[in-house]
């Protein structure tokens, strides 16, 4: 696709037509008007630059840099991330339990992605934009748990609007390198990119969110382990490529990682819930 149309203008492209397709989905589902506080403008256009316009940006420049497997591997320390983000903002540490699954998980993902063949060496520059858009990733799963308060698909509605617009200037910039030269569209160009918009951008975007705001970030973020695991294994459904014995360790590592790491995760969370419930009995 990025043959036809370049990345950037691509993702301007994509999420604006995931944005009307939202925008007409509220239409048919919410009856009464509803309209975000200043704050929650301010935290949707926060989570649209992160999570739509630096994510995006920085991954799609960094894997012309490196290697696809070692693009996969450094994309997903955005659970790592997410968990550091939240600790340092408010100013709680996880448990060292949480943070040791975690790395158990990303172990699983590297001998998950690397089951077919160590392809690795790619540029730092590479692995450092890469590493920058988990970053952005965890930043922007940050600010959608603080709009947990809000109506989710009007943020999701919001966040997206600004997203786009944060691009703009960097498709212009792709445009004039190109000297507006592109080749002729194609009918499954449009097919996949309609593809893109309304599931992977739109309703993907939309139902992240609301996980996010159902079982909390550092729970979510650590469900994106399981991306190269399922990737593996669509890879066989579909195009019926059989993986190797690595495959099955590191899916083994990886779904230890996840399952203790959520269990580890809910059991601090009720523990700091039971802390709560005491210290308010106390005050009364």
């Amino acid at each position: 696709m990025v043959g036809v149309i370049p990345p950037i203008t691509m993702a301007i492209l994509r999420f604006c037509i995931s944005w009307l397709i939202l925008w007409v989905f509220s239409k048919f589902t919410i009856r009464n008007k509803i309209n975000l506080s200043r704050k929650a403008k301010w935290l949707s256009i926060l989570a649209g630059l992160w999570g739509i316009t630096l994510c995006f940006i920085f991954e799609n420049v960094g894997v012309n840099y490196t290697t696809p497997a070692q693009a996969s591997i450094l994309i997903s320390t955005m659970p790592i991330f997410t968990i550091i983000i939240t600790d340092f903002v408010k100013r709680k540490i996880s448990s060292l339990k949480l943070y040791m699954m975690s790395l158990v998980a990303l172990v699983g993902v590297v001998v998950v992605v690397l089951s077919n063949g160590f392809d690795l060496g790619g540029d730092v520059f590479g692995d450092i934009l890469i590493l920058i858009a988990a970053f952005s990733w965890g930043m922007y799963t940050f600010y959608i748990d603080k709009l947990s308060g809000y109506d989710n698909l009007i943020t999701t509605i919001e966040m997206t609007k600004w997203g786009v617009i944060f691009l703009i200037p960097f498709s212009l910039v792709e445009i004039i390198s190109r000297h507006g030269e592109f080749a002729p569209i194609r009918t499954d160009v449009v097919l996949w990119l309609l593809f893109l918009a309304v599931l992977c951008s739109g309703f993907g975007y939309l139902i992240w969110n609301y996980v996010i705001r159902t079982i909390g970030p550092r729970s979510a973020a650590n469900l994106i382990y399981l991306v190269p695991l399922i990737s593996v294994i669509s890879d066989f459904l579909i195009l019926g490529n059989v993986p190797s014995l690595w495959f099955y360790v590191g899916g083994l590592i990886l779904m230890t990682g996840v399952i203790l790491g959520e269990r580890f995760s809910r059991e601090e969370i009720k523990e700091k819930e039971g802390q709560s419930k005491i210290y308010t009995r106390r005050l009364k």
